[in-house]
Parts: structure tokens; sequence; C-alpha cells
């Protein structure tokens, strides 16, 4: 019976390689613990310590996930690229730009509206709304 668990659990060492859903490690982990554990239990209760090897490890691989999902945060690739403006609503301090083939609606964060035709800097971005600031010599002309 101890067999089973180790080819399951190679299945899901392999099937986390192919997909990175760092679940299946869990998974894989608890059945080698459960074919180890076969070495002392019987047979016939190995099917019920796997579930409890994977109920006991899921705290420690959620959190695991979360510690390594941010320490692995990539940066925006937007920020620091240029756009240009063509259109200001003076209105709701709203302008149209267009960055990447596009038009996206934008706001500078502080400062002076650009005008039309300007090109400013994207310093965040929230959603699909980019953040915007003038770079010191558009400021001047």
């Amino acid at each position: 019976m101890q067999w089973v668990f180790v080819v399951l659990g190679l299945f899901a060492a392999l099937s986390e390689l192919h997909s990175g859903t760092f679940y299946l490690a869990g998974v894989a982990v608890a059945a080698f613990l459960t074919a180890l554990a076969g070495i002392w239990i019987a047979p016939g209760l190995l099917p019920y310590v796997f579930p409890a090897f994977c109920v006991a490890l899921l705290p420690a691989i959620v959190f695991l996930r979360r510690h390594l999902a941010r320490d692995r945060a990539l940066p925006d690739a937007d920020i620091g690229q240029l756009v240009t403006v063509v259109d200001v609503s003076v209105e709701t301090r709203r302008l149209a730009v267009s960055y990447r083939g596009s038009r996206w609606e934008a706001i500078v964060d502080n400062g002076p509206l650009p005008a039309p035709g300007q090109v400013a800097i994207i310093t965040a971005k929230t959603d699909n709304l980019l953040h915007l600031t003038v770079p010191a010599e558009a400021k001047r002309n």
C-alpha cells in the first residue's frame, strides 16, 4: 500500500513542476510522509493518514505560498515610461494620454496640468488609471 503513496507523491511533484501552483508540493510531501508512516502504521489506516497530513500541512503551505509570493513581486514595467498627453479636462483634472498605442486615462499627482502634446512620466498605476508627473524640462516650456 505504501507504493501507492510514493507514486501519488511523484505524480504530485511532477505536476507541481509543470503547473507551479505550489499546493501540489504540499500534496506530494503529504504523500511521501504517508508512505514513510506506513512503516509504523497498518496499511489499512494509510488512506486516513494521507488526508490528515494534507490538512495538517495546509497552514504551512498557505504561509509559505504567501511569503514566497511577496518576496518575488515583480516591479511594474510601466513605471517610469513616457506618455504623450492627448487631451486635458481642467474641471476634473483628468488627462487622456497615448501610451503603448492606445488611449489611457490619467491624473497628475502634483504640479500643473500639462498641455496637449507634452510628455509626462508614469509614477504609479491604479487599475487602468495612470498617475503622472511632468518632467522639469516640460514644465518650463
